[in-house]
């Protein structure tokens, strides 16, 4: 029997250390010890299988309350809040945690409340909040706090540290989480972190690290006879399939949706269809693709997965394309336009409500600081958004020219992008918007600002002179360039052009983008892969060259 057959096998002994115990074997005895390991097996549960939990949450309620533990009760709660978050019901779950944290004197109820709000908040797209939450689940926790609450949080906190574009850090939370599941010695939840994990290298193009990662995770898999969730075998498949092995890619999913993969995300078997649809297409099977994908569809439509949902749409109007029905490719796409804008509209509207009961319970200069936050951030990439970029340079444009010291700031556009995802599909495309984002956001440093405009298009606000900035954007050229792209897809090429100038006394808002906008276009004109400033526009170039 090969290693991958194996994978899926689950006996007794893996049932037992994934807490599956049975309808009405909750833990008995006296302390608090049983009650910790019934939560440790909610937990972990909740990774790996649902069947059951819900109860379970319930029964280990009742015996907190007969035994007089308020904590655990909380905790119980808390448990069943989760699992509202990973089954579509995420707004539930946060008034949940909300409801405990605004009455909780408990370190550690407040702890796994604020955990259980990051996770919601994360389920609904809004990554600017998330962060702050998984930071206080995890401080308010002490080394004499159950140990099963401070793994989790641990990997609560590196998604959203990775969420938060903080590649570096969000590595060593990565460490520090599985440091932490280890020493639980509980391999469903050691399974979960290096499923992260390797996802997250994955998305930040590190595909070798992502590869080793994702190979940690099918060995211990494998060695305790545990059976990847449909998450992990759509991460699995992924990063084989990115790495050249499309044959073992597709075997995997094949064997995850024959039924032995457990669903313990909402999008765990459609995000398995939708992987393998990409496959056949990009395998030039069509037919194969359109049916893995419209089933794909069927599910998100009967379970209002509207993200994962819309992103089957997309990838069905490139099959359409390729095999030359246009027609039927640009409904698929008009409709995956119309739903995608509803879904961020709706998730818009979702986080808003459940970040406004969280204000609630904070001191009012916070509240408004995250409320700020929520109209900010660009959510793909993380970084500043245009109304972010009018606000502030707006700002910087009032204040005296003595006062403000130097300034510049650049447009920059990525070289020939539609191309990039018409060959490579819209998920790489992503993939590299959020690559270069990471590039501007080291650019620009602790005193500049990066700003995502929309599309393919961003802005840097440096706080240098003219000639620095030209220095500046050269090097980010440069670095875009010459990164290994390989690392994202195979044959993937990315260069950018960038038209930059410095901040005139007389300058508005308005006028000093247009002039950036022209420099932009010069470069673009000139060949593109170039940073057209001030010196370069004045200097007459021919705007006919293309």
């Amino acid at each position: 029997m090969t290693r991958q057959t194996q994978i899926g096998e689950v006996g007794a002994d893996a049932r037992a250390v994934a807490g599956r115990l049975g309808p009405g074997e909750l833990l008995a005895g006296d302390g608090d010890a049983d009650l910790e390991a019934e939560l440790t097996a909610l937990i972990a549960g909740a990774y790996h299988r649902h069947d059951g939990l819900l109860e379970r949450a319930d029964r280990l309620a009742d015996l907190a309350a007969a035994r007089g533990s308020e904590r655990y009760v909380a905790l119980a709660q808390l448990a069943r809040a989760d699992l509202y978050n990973r089954t579509r019901r995420a707004p539930e779950g946060a008034r949940i945690a909300q409801t405990l944290l605004r009455s909780t004197t408990d370190p550690v109820v407040a702890a796994r409340a604020h955990a259980v709000i990051s996770g919601a908040l994360w389920r609904l797209g809004e990554t600017g909040e998330s962060p702050d939450h998984a930071e206080q689940a995890v401080r308010l926790l002490t080394d004499t706090d159950p140990l099963c609450l401070r793994v989790d949080h641990a990997i609560v906190l590196a998604m959203q540290l990775h969420a938060y574009r903080l590649a570096g850090t969000s590595v060593e939370a990565f460490r520090n989480a599985q440091d932490l599941a280890e020493q639980l010695g509980h391999p469903v939840l050691m399974v979960a972190n290096l499923n992260n994990w390797s996802w997250v290298q994955y998305e930040r193009g590190e595909l070798a690290d992502a590869v080793e990662l994702v190979e940690r995770m099918r060995r211990l898999a494998e060695d305790t006879g545990l059976a990847l969730n449909a998450s992990a075998v759509d991460t699995l498949a992924r990063i084989l399939l990115e790495s050249g092995d499309a044959d073992r890619a597709t075997a995997v999913i094949q064997r995850a949706l024959e039924g032995w993969a457990a669903e313990t995300d909402s999008g765990g078997i459609p995000g398995c269809l939708l992987t393998l649809g990409e496959i056949r297409r990009r395998n030039g099977d069509f037919a194969a693709a359109i049916e893995s994908l419209t089933a794909c569809r069927e599910i998100c439509v009967q379970n209002k997965l509207a993200e994962i949902g819309s992103r089957a749409l997309r990838e069905l109007a490139s099959c359409h394309a390729a095999i030359g029905d246009y027609r039927s490719a640009y409904e698929y796409l008009e409709t995956f336009h119309g739903e995608w804008s509803q879904l961020r509209s709706q998730q818009s509207e979702a986080a808003a409500s459940v970040v406004q009961a969280v204000f609630d319970i904070e001191d009012a200069r916070r509240r408004s600081r995250e409320y700020q936050q929520l109209a900010e951030r660009d959510p793909l990439t993380g970084l500043w958004n245009r109304r972010k970029c009018e606000e502030d340079l707006s700002a910087l444009l009032e204040a005296p020219a003595a006062e403000r010291g130097p300034a510049s700031v650049a447009i920059l556009d990525l070289d020939h992008f539609k191309q990039i995802n018409d060959r490579f599909s819209h998920s790489v495309g992503d993939r590299v918007l959020c690559v270069v984002a990471q590039l501007l956001r080291d650019t620009a440093g602790p005193d500049g600002r990066a700003v995502r405009l929309g599309g393919e298009e961003f802005l840097l606000i440096l706080p240098v002179d003219g000639a620095a900035a030209r220095e500046i954007c050269e090097r980010l050229r440069g670095a875009v360039a010459a990164h290994d792209w390989s690392t994202v897809c195979p044959g993937l090429y990315v260069t950018t052009s960038v038209g930059v100038t410095e901040m005139g006394p007389d300058d508005d808002y308005s006028a000093l983008l247009r002039r950036a906008d022209d420099h932009l276009y010069l470069a673009k004109n000139l060949g593109r892969d170039r940073v057209v400033a001030d010196d370069v526009s004045r200097a007459g170039a021919d705007p006919e060259i293309r």
